[in-house]
């Protein structure tokens, strides 16, 4: 399939430059139990390669040109750059204790990583493929978000129950948003105004105003009578392409619960497989993703008709995944 790629250079000031490269749309998860990414070609529907990598993968992000997939290793302390085009990892940086979630910024010239155990971000630069700065953020940092805009990166802060505001630009916190329960992840509304976020023990969302920081409802979802002790309630979430409507994993409920934001609703219930923990979608809006720990697989979802088509094997505990557009030159 040919897709049109644009490669974003930090390198100079020229206009950006559109041409076609091969390319398509694939899934990497992480697969805590198994030390591999599982690699799903979305388009073919089928899982194409298990990636090795360090001791325990965590997190997962696909660089904006489409050429690097990176893997947070919270067992070794590592990060794992994998190429696409060969399903290989091609550099692996050292970083601090237990990094957990990584975020690219708008150019892809670095590389967020929170590193839960030290309370920091680490700044990876992508060209050396060296830690280039730290970041204070407060305590077990999880979650790097990007704005939409990509000139701020939020942060979870599980062990101060709030979100931190980082400057991408001077890499300096520059705000705080107070969450009153245990962060999760995050997600936003197209034009940056509205954060959506899980907490734990909350099967539902909150959602906070990003221009008074403040957090304004919350959207519970169908409760349950088995109590998530461990607090595992909601955790994956995201905002589908359009915009129109927030896709919510429940942990509890073994599904993922699809909100109207217009109307702040439950408009659907979709099954899917064990412990469901993270979403994303194909850039088209036509499918997403969701893996599911418990049962060792992933489910594909078909937007249109609000139903899994494929379910299929990764390896063990699958935890985050990133879908992407990816160039296979």
């Amino acid at each position: 399939m040919k897709r049109l790629v644009i490669v974003l250079s930090s390198l100079c000031t020229l206009p950006l430059v559109a041409f076609s490269q091969p390319s398509t749309s694939r899934a990497y998860i992480t697969n805590f139990d198994a030390d591999i990414v599982s690699v799903i070609d979305v388009d073919a529907m089928q899982k194409i390669a298990d990636v090795k990598t360090g001791k325990n993968p965590h997190g997962v992000a696909i660089s904006p040109d489409g050429k690097l997939v990176a893997v947070s290793n919270e067992g070794e302390n590592t990060v794992s750059v994998i190429n696409p085009a060969t399903n290989t990892v091609v550099q692996t940086v050292a970083v601090g204790s237990h990094p957990h979630q990584l975020a690219f910024t708008k150019d892809g010239s670095t590389l967020f990583v929170t590193i839960n155990a030290e309370h920091r971000i680490e700044v990876i630069n992508t060209s050396s493929w060296q830690v280039e700065t730290s970041i204070a953020v407060g305590k077990n940092p999880h979650i790097p978000y990007p704005s939409p805009d990509k000139q701020v990166m939020y942060v979870t802060s599980e062990g101060e129950n709030k979100i931190v505001v980082v400057d991408v630009a001077s890499r300096k916190a520059t705000g705080e948003i107070p969450v009153f329960g245990w962060p999760r992840i995050i997600s936003m509304t197209p034009d940056g105004q509205t954060l959506y976020l899980t907490i734990r023990w909350l099967n539902g969302t909150v959602k906070i105003d990003t221009t008074t920081q403040k957090v304004t409802a919350w959207l519970p979802l169908t409760q349950t009578h088995r109590f998530p002790s461990e607090g595992k309630a909601s955790h994956g979430i995201g905002l589908a392409p359009d915009g129109t409507h927030l896709y919510i994993t429940s942990q509890v409920l073994n599904s993922v619960a699809v909100i109207d934001v217009a109307t702040n609703s439950v408009v659907r219930e979709i099954p899917v497989g064990q412990d469901p923990n993270w979403v994303d979608f194909t850039s088209d809006g036509k499918f997403a993703v969701v893996s599911n720990t418990a049962s060792n697989d992933a489910s594909i979802i078909d937007i249109a008709s609000g139903k899994v088509i494929k379910t299929l094997a990764t390896g063990k505990a699958p935890k985050r995944l990133a879908v992407g557009n990816v160039v296979l030159k």
